[in-house]
């Protein structure tokens, strides 16, 4: 009996000390041995949160990314939040069209780091004016938002591989007749002042705003009543007051 008695008191205490390992270092819904600020493998993470706005206009960006730690997060309205970042010193690249990369040493630790990254343009001064003053000539009278579009169209030629990659570069373009591909830049009106509007419609194309959906180009139907003008045979976006909004089908 007191054999017995040894060998189940021994089985007891054993069972004992492996319930106890199973239940320690155990969180509910998580696992095993992990924590908030740690990975499976025990590695402290924290994470980083941006707001990314324009440094001139201050306006907060609709797009662009930013990358760290081997990790890419999209911007929209004007913030992002990269998570699982191992504890350490990282380098932070914030990046969007038109504009030039913003690149920041962020040291991260267990928690959350929140940062502010003004973004400068990647056009100089004279330049934004010239393509406010162009946006003033191609959409005075029209809506704000017409105006927003007619900017955002001539940013997009400057991504697009049919045309030149500069700003100044696409609004002083001229076909192989030597026309101008802006008429104000042939008949003048490039050279009057931007009113306020067309400035503002330019900061907010820069920023992302697009109603034009995508497009490189614009036209007045009323003025173009020939169909079988090649304006007419482009893939059209949108219209927008007395604008319709194209994508050229050559890509």
């Amino acid at each position: 009996m007191r054999g017995k008695y040894i060998f189940f008191a021994c089985a007891i205490t054993v069972m004992t000390l492996l319930t106890g390992c199973l239940g320690s270092g155990s969180s509910p819904g998580g696992l095993p041995g992990t924590s908030p600020g740690t990975s499976p493998g025990g590695t402290t993470t924290g994470s980083i949160a941006g707001m990314v706005t324009d440094a001139v206009s201050d306006l907060g960006l609709w797009s662009g990314q930013a990358k760290v730690a081997g990790k890419t997060a999209q911007i929209s309205g004007g913030k992002f939040e990269v998570t699982g970042i191992p504890a350490g010193t990282h380098t932070l690249v914030v990046s969007k069209p038109h504009y030039k990369d913003a690149t920041l040493q962020v040291s991260v630790g267990s928690g959350q780091v929140t940062l502010e990254v003004k973004m400068q343009p990647a056009y100089s001064a004279a330049h934004l004016d010239l393509f406010a003053r162009l946006v003033h000539a191609e959409s005075k009278g029209e809506s704000y938002e017409g105006q927003v579009a007619v900017a955002a169209s001539i940013l997009n030629r400057v991504r697009h591989r049919n045309y030149p990659n500069t700003l100044y570069g696409v609004i002083m373009q001229r076909d192989s007749r030597g026309y101008a591909q802006y008429s104000p830049i042939d008949d003048g009106t490039i050279h009057t002042p931007a009113g306020q509007s067309a400035k503002d419609a330019v900061w907010d194309a820069l920023a992302g705003w697009d109603p034009s959906q995508g497009a490189t180009g614009f036209f007045a139907p009323a003025k173009v009543p020939n169909k079988n003008n090649w304006v007419w045979k482009q893939v059209h976006m949108v219209q927008i007051g007395n604008h319709l909004f194209f994508r050229s089908q050559i890509d």
